[in-house]
């Protein structure tokens, strides 16, 4: 049997539930088709097994979520952020620290973005970065970055210096890539931040695409 996404309660079926997909979520067999997780081979794009569902290329960056065409769900920017601040959240380089963001609406993380910079005082402690020996260096470099959701979901698996891993605003967004990253309503992020100096400032932002719909939003 051939592969019909529009028989399977697949895109631009209609709305009638999951179709014939319903016993899938327990578990059950379906039998209409063989699931294969693997990137298909070169022989495996020619039509060859008509009964595995065909894949399609579609380009990782830019990040491109899924938007609803149902006219009841409206979608808006928000921007997430959290930080930490030297003699305020922290006092000792090289050791994590813990921030964690809350989501009351459902959204999709769409890129991660972050900063630092050495806070200015009349006299610096030992151990913070002098403004003249890391000019040049990114200052994302200056601290370590981890980050997981609420179930425990790594989606940095270790800490790793900042450039690594964040972008920035002005536009070399830190994006997630494929179709983000999905956050569900009472959901978090765990972020770790590990400064390797004294006296820093570092911020973290979250560019999200917020999802709403009649039991969320407000007319204004």
């Amino acid at each position: 049997m051939s592969y019909n996404p529009y028989k399977q309660g697949g895109y631009g079926a209609m709305s009638q539930g999951q179709g014939d997909m319903g016993n899938q979520a327990g578990g059950g067999a379906n039998n209409n088709w063989n699931t294969n997780i693997q990137m298909p081979f070169a022989q495996d794009m020619g039509g060859t097994q008509p009964n595995i569902p065909p894949y399609i290329r579609s380009p990782y960056y830019p990040t491109a979520p899924f938007y609803s065409t149902d006219p009841n769900v409206g979608y808006q920017t928000r921007f997430y952020s959290t930080g930490i601040v030297f003699n305020t959240d922290y006092t000792a380089a090289n050791a994590e620290v813990i921030r964690r963001v809350q989501f009351d609406i459902p959204c999709r993380l769409i890129a991660v973005n972050g900063a630092a910079i050495p806070i200015t005082y009349n006299t610096a402690p030992a151990g913070s970065p002098n403004l003249a020996d890391i000019s040049g260096v990114d200052p994302r470099d200056l601290f370590l970055f981890r980050m997981e959701y609420t179930t425990g979901d790594q989606i940095t698996t270790a800490a790793r210096l900042g450039s690594n891993v964040l972008g920035t605003n002005e536009g070399n967004q830190g994006e997630l890539g494929g179709v983000g990253y999905t956050i569900n309503a009472g959901g978090s992020l765990v972020i770790g931040l590990t400064p390797l100096f004294l006296n820093l400032r570092i911020d973290i932002t979250l560019v999200c695409l917020e999802m709403r719909g009649p039991s969320n939003f407000t007319r204004g």
